[in-house]
């Protein structure tokens, strides 16, 4: 018997896609996502421009066009002396204020006629020991800066002109002279003062009693020599003790001219910029190496 002839198998091969294709695919919520996105971006920027005045708008665009210099321009000024409040209530707006309802300009005014009165206030002390019979003497012992913090009179030591008895806190009475003299030209001023003590590096000898010790009780007994002047004690910021750290510029830190006692005024600005650094940060501890009245 002759043998058959097996049949032929053909494979079929199918492609299946995997997963959804086109259409059903998961990239559309991603357009959709960005779309309803940029939509809400839009209808939000249309109210807001629908609630703002026309001068306001074109403080956006002036801004837009020429920076913040478009706010010096005549029109810029104006516009921010009736619109730079803000759009919506309890915002700064266009405005360059601080928290105290002051611009930048007014308070740098107020900073520079502060300057001035400070200036001045320096020069009426350096007259009173120019002209002053009995103060003349001491004049050399008075020096008068500006710092940071404001403006710095310190009164130091001299040969045997010192400003207290040896290891003592009792002050020299043409040392309570000085400082009353001076008091009564700081009592024409508002601002707060910040009274010192200083001593030179050679350590104190005495048992528990150290130049932190001394130079706090000096700067108190200095504090007491401006109340007796009916110096308003509102005007006393802080009293401090600084022990030898903070030595005058070039001096060797034994010299003994270091044993003075200072008194700063404090600008306005400088306490309002602390104020400020305090709200956010907080006040932060006293440092324990110096010793505060």
């Amino acid at each position: 018997m002759a043998d058959k002839k097996a049949p032929e198998i053909k494979i079929k091969y199918v492609k299946r896609k995997a997963g959804h294709g086109g259409a059903h695919g998961g990239a559309w919520k991603v357009a959709y996502a960005d779309l309803v996105t940029a939509m809400m971006a839009f209808f939000l920027l249309m109210w807001l421009l629908g609630s703002t005045s026309k001068a306001t708008k074109e403080g956006i665009a002036g801004y837009m066009k020429e920076g913040a210099s478009f706010f010096n321009t005549e029109r810029g000024q104006s516009i921010l002396a009736e619109f730079g409040k803000g759009i919506l209530p309890g915002t700064r707006g266009l405005d360059t204020q601080g928290d105290d309802g002051k611009g930048k300009e007014e308070e740098e005014n107020d900073s520079e006629a502060e300057r001035k009165s400070l200036e001045m206030l320096k020069k009426a002390i350096e007259n009173a020991f120019d002209t002053d019979k009995l103060l003349v003497a001491f004049k050399d012992q008075i020096s008068i800066d500006f710092t940071e913090e404001g403006m710095r009179i310190q009164i130091k030591d001299k040969g045997d002109q010192a400003l207290f008895d040896s290891g003592s806190d009792r002050m020299k009475p043409y040392a309570m002279s000085i400082l009353r003299e001076i008091s009564k030209e700081l009592a024409k001023m508002k601002n707060h003062i910040v009274v010192g003590g200083h001593t030179d590096s050679i350590p104190y000898i005495g048992t528990g009693y150290t130049n932190w010790d001394l130079s706090t009780s000096r700067a108190n007994s200095a504090l007491r020599a401006i109340l007796s002047t009916d110096f308003p004690q509102g005007q006393v910021k802080r009293v401090t003790g600084y022990a030898e750290t903070l030595p005058m510029e070039s001096l060797d830190p034994k010299d003994p001219q270091n044993r003075r006692i200072s008194i700063i005024v404090l600008s306005s600005y400088y306490e309002a910029r602390q104020a400020e650094l305090n709200k956010s940060v907080g006040s932060r501890p006293t440092s324990s190496s110096s010793k505060t009245r």
